[in-house]
């Protein structure tokens, strides 16, 4: 079987050619969905530099492996079910067309194989970073919640939205552009930055964002380590979780550290249950 990559200029033409499907499975495919669908109405929405977009196909037309990145960001691929013949051809157009990458991310079976194929061909070596795990939910579970309440952020919340999302790069050591309060008003204008607050104080947030064909992202979670123990991101996660239903999506979707068991727990509580897991290398030169 021979095989062809295909660079594609815009998300518009790469969405032409996946959209099907990545459709078939939105929570496992709702980093690189996610993604697409908001470079195609801003290619710049993550960072200045131009995204990559790019399809593997083989002989008879059939897509095989496919690929998005926004520098700095490590290179998402997807190939389901695997092909590893198809992510060498990958790995070969990407180094051909001088393209340099920090690692890769994606579902666990294409992110090992695709770690281990690069490392052939540029002697970088991949360190896994972390091991992700995707949830989604469609009904939100009864809980008993903390002090406090939920509200929506303002755009006088913009710089206290920055600062959240900033510490919360800085304690996971995540790569890519920071915060500023400009950044965080897209989100608050849409009306999907949240605030768990106790007597008016910002104890923990989170955005709903990455927005698929039916679903929505919950992301960006982050307590203070100070309020943290108290069951405010939970009781956070779960009341944006039902915002979102009640806006019309017919499920949320979620990443959890693995290496966080705390997360993990409160989030099945919630209602979320687990649909695969990622893998994120950063590549290293030996």
């Amino acid at each position: 079987m021979t095989y062809q990559t295909i660079f594609l200029n815009n998300a518009s033409e790469f969405l032409e050619h996946t959209l099907e499907h990545l459709a078939k499975n939105e929570t496992r495919n709702n980093l690189m969905l996610g993604l697409a669908l908001r470079l195609k109405d801003d290619p710049h929405a993550y960072t200045e530099h131009d995204p990559l977009m790019t399809i593997v196909s083989d002989e008879h037309g059939i897509i095989s492996a496919m690929a998005i990145m926004t520098p700095p960001f490590p290179v998402i691929v997807e190939s389901d079910p695997l092909n590893n013949d198809a992510l060498e051809e990958l790995a070969r157009a990407l180094i051909s067309a001088g393209w340099r990458l920090s690692g890769v991310n994606g579902v666990v079976e294409a992110s090992d194989a695709f770690a281990r194929i690069w490392e052939k061909y540029t002697a970088q070596v991949p360190r896994l970073q972390t091991r992700l795990r995707a949830y989604e939910l469609r009904k939100v579970e009864e809980l008993d919640y903390p002090e406090g309440e939920v509200r929506i952020a303002e755009e006088r919340d913009a710089p206290k939205a920055a600062e959240f999302l900033n510490a919360m790069m800085d304690e996971l050591d995540l790569l890519g552009t920071r915060s500023t309060p400009e950044r965080a008003l897209v989100n608050i204008r849409q009306r999907r930055t949240f605030f768990w607050e106790v007597d008016g104080e910002q104890v923990s947030s989170t955005v709903a964002n990455r927005e698929q064909i039916k679903s929505i992202c919950i992301s960006g979670v982050y307590t203070p380590p100070q309020h943290r123990r108290k069951g405010y991101a939970r009781a956070l996660v779960a009341e944006v979780s039902k915002e979102m239903l009640s806006r019309g999506f017919e499920l949320t979707n979620l990443f959890t550290d693995l290496a966080n068991p705390t997360s993990n727990k409160i989030y099945q509580e919630v209602g979320y249950q687990p649909v695969c897991d990622y893998h994120q290398y950063l590549f290293e030169t030996s």
